[in-house]
């Protein structure tokens, strides 16, 4: 029989960590509609422009924020479960001694 199963916590939790803070950076960038204003912009082609790109760059921010929110409580979940598991585990061998 081999070593067991090695489930890389700790890893899981780096990565958790790390996730929260691409989260966070997403968050803080600021759309295009706090750039300026119309007159800034002038020309209402571009402002239509302007507007389109920025519900487009916002919708895909939301999108990998979404993302980013799945993986972490996914590799959460992973990290909850395999930790009930061992505190389990344990528990059952300590009663069998």
């Amino acid at each position: 029989m081999s070593g067991g199963i090695n489930i890389p916590v700790e890893d899981l939790k780096d990565t958790i960590a790390r996730l929260t803070e691409i989260r966070s950076r997403i968050e803080e960038k600021t759309g295009l509609e706090r750039a300026g204003t119309e007159n800034d912009i002038g020309d209402s082609g571009l402002i239509e422009a302007v507007t389109s790109f920025d519900s487009a760059w916002k919708a895909g921010h939301e999108r990998v924020q979404e993302n980013v929110d799945a993986f972490g409580q996914a590799a959460q979940g992973i990290v909850d479960n395999f930790e009930q598991a061992d505190t389990e585990i344990h528990a059952s061998l300590d009663e069998g001694t």
